[in-house]
C-alpha cells in the first residue's frame, strides 16, 4: 500500500480554520421576529392554549316612543384551543472522542460545535411547520398549528382552533375566515392588493409579507420603477437582525428560506403570538447529558413546548400556487 505522509506532511500539523462553516441551515427573518422577539409570550401550563373572540354583535337599532327592545340573550363569544406541541433536538456524544478534542489539538469544542447544530436544528423544525397547518395534511397533528391552517377560509382547513368555521363565519362576518387564494400562475400586483385588502380592517391589517427568492424577485421586478429605498428588516427591533426588504403598502416584504415554495403569506403580526414554556428545560432548554451505562456515550436533548396562535386570522392571507 502507498505511503500515507511524505517528507513535509509527515513533520507538519495541518491548518485548521477555527470556524466552521455553515453548508446545509438556511435563514429565516421570521424566525428571529417571532420567536426571538416581542411577539412571544409565556405558557405557563394548563392542558391547552384557550383564545378567546367575539364573533357576533349584541342586539340593537332604532327605537320609538313605547317600543319595547329585545331583551333576549345572544352569544357573541366563544373560544379557539391549541394543544401545547412538544419538539425536541437529540445531541448524542462519544465521549471518548473528549479525550482527543482536548487541550491545543482541539481548535473548535467537540461538544460546543454540536450544541450549535441542535439550535440550528430546533429553529429549522419549529419555523418550517410555523408555515404548514398542523392538522395531518401538510404536517403532523403534532406539529405547530401553522399559518396554512390559520389564514384559511375553509376552502382546505374547515377549522382552525378546534372551532368550525361556518359556525362563526355566517352572515357578514369573516369569523375566523382568512383570505386564502390558489393564484395558479404569476403573482400580479392587483392580486396581491386584493390580499391586502381583504385582510385590512381598520389599524388592524397585514403588516409583514414572507415569501421565497423566486416570488420575492418578480415582485421586486414590478415595484422597482416605484422603490425609492431598500428597507433594513428589523430596523425597529431591539436588536437589528441584517435581512433586506422593500415595502408593499407601507408593510414590509422579505425572503424566508422556509417559506413553501409558490407561497406567499400576509401576517398581522400584532394578532399572531409564540406562546413558550416557562420552564427552562422546555423554552429552547437542555436536559443535560445522560450517560449511556454500558458505553462511552452520552445523549441530551434540547426541547420546546408551546404553539402558535393567531387571535385574528382574518387580519392575514396566504396567497399559493405562485410560478413567479
Amino acid at each position: 500500500m502507498p505511503l500515507n505522509y511524505n517528507n513535509i506532511n509527515a513533520i507538519t500539523l495541518p491548518f485548521i480554520v477555527p470556524e466552521m462553516a455553515d453548508n446545509y441551515y438556511k435563514y429565516s427573518p421570521v424566525f428571529y421576529l417571532m420567536f426571538k422577539g416581542d411577539r412571544t409570550a409565556d405558557y405557563n401550563g394548563g392542558t391547552w392554549i384557550q383564545q378567546p373572540f367575539q364573533y357576533a354583535p349584541l342586539k340593537g337599532g332604532p327605537t320609538t316612543f313605547g317600543s319595547t327592545f329585545d331583551i333576549s340573550q345572544v352569544q357573541v363569544d366563544t373560544a379557539m384551543t391549541f394543544n401545547p406541541k412538544q419538539y425536541y433536538v437529540n445531541v448524542t456524544i462519544d465521549e471518548a472522542q473528549l479525550a482527543i478534542n482536548h487541550g491545543g489539538a482541539g481548535v473548535m469544542g467537540y461538544v460546543e460545535q454540536q450544541m450549535t447544530n441542535g439550535g440550528q436544528a430546533m429553529a429549522t423544525n419549529l419555523i418550517t411547520d410555523f408555515y404548514l397547518d398542523g392538522q395531518g395534511t401538510n404536517s403532523s397533528i403534532i406539529a405547530l398549528d401553522g399559518l396554512l391552517a390559520a389564514y384559511d377560509d375553509g376552502t382546505n382547513y374547515p377549522s382552525y382552533g378546534n372551532v368550525s368555521r361556518s359556525l362563526v363565519g355566517t352572515g357578514a362576518s369573516a369569523g375566523i375566515n382568512g383570505y386564502y387564494l390558489n393564484v395558479g400562475g404569476v403573482l400580479a400586483l392587483n392580486t396581491l392588493q386584493k390580499a391586502y385588502g381583504q385582510a385590512t380592517f381598520g389599524p388592524m391589517q397585514p403588516n409583514l409579507f414572507s415569501t421565497t427568492q423566486i416570488v420575492y424577485n418578480a415582485l421586486w421586478a414590478k415595484m422597482l420603477p416605484a422603490q425609492r429605498v431598500m428597507d433594513n428588516f428589523g430596523e425597529d427591533n431591539t436588536q437589528n437582525i441584517g435581512f433586506n426588504s422593500f415595502r408593499f403598502n407601507g408593510q414590509r416584504v422579505v425572503v424566508d428560506q422556509y417559506c413553501p415554495s409558490g407561497d406567499l403569506f400576509g401576517m398581522n403580526t400584532n394578532a399572531l403570538t409564540v406562546y413558550i414554556s416557562t420552564q427552562e428545560q422546555f423554552a429552547f432548554g437542555f436536559t443535560g447529558f445522560k450517560e449511556l451505562p454500558n458505553a462511552w456515550q452520552a445523549a441530551g436533548q434540547l426541547g420546546f413546548i408551546g404553539d402558535i396562535v393567531v387571535s385574528m386570522p382574518r387580519t392575514g392571507f396566504v396567497l399559493t400556487g405562485i410560478t413567479g
